[in-house]
């Protein structure tokens, strides 16, 4: 299955000639997103690789209904990756207390439980 999207290198190339012809060299490419997101029966888990960090490197809170990761390598620290920034939008069904993250192998996987269902239903007594 291949994923189309209206960002493909295509579109790039068109912006970078139309730039190009007015201000001189610019190369834009892309962004590929370095995580993933899956529906589980329990809910969500999102998975993102961050090769090269360690696990004190790494911020995870939840703020104003988002799920904040930030990766940062310390100033001194020579990478090819210094700092990784991702929020998360999270929906009123995940269970913001129930959030769990593991981090093994480069690969942070983050664990968003989903809320138990409220029962609605109630017996009404008849007077």
């Amino acid at each position: 299955m291949r994923t189309v999207s209206p960002f493909d290198q295509s579109f790039f190339n068109s912006i970078n000639s139309i730039l190009n012809d007015a201000f001189g060299e610019f190369n834009l490419t892309p962004v590929q997103e370095d995580y993933q997101i899956f529906s589980t029966p329990e809910g969500w888990s999102i998975r993102t690789d961050l090769p090269g960090f360690e696990k004190s490197e790494l911020s995870l809170h939840f703020e104003d209904n988002a799920l904040h990761l930030r990766a940062e390598k310390a100033p001194e620290a020579e990478s090819k990756r210094p700092a990784v920034e991702h929020r998360f939008a999270l929906g009123e069904e995940v269970d913001t207390q129930g959030i769990s993250a593991k981090l093994e192998n480069g690969v942070l996987e983050i664990t968003l439980p989903r809320k138990e269902a409220e029962n609605l239903s109630k017996q009404i007594e008849i007077l």
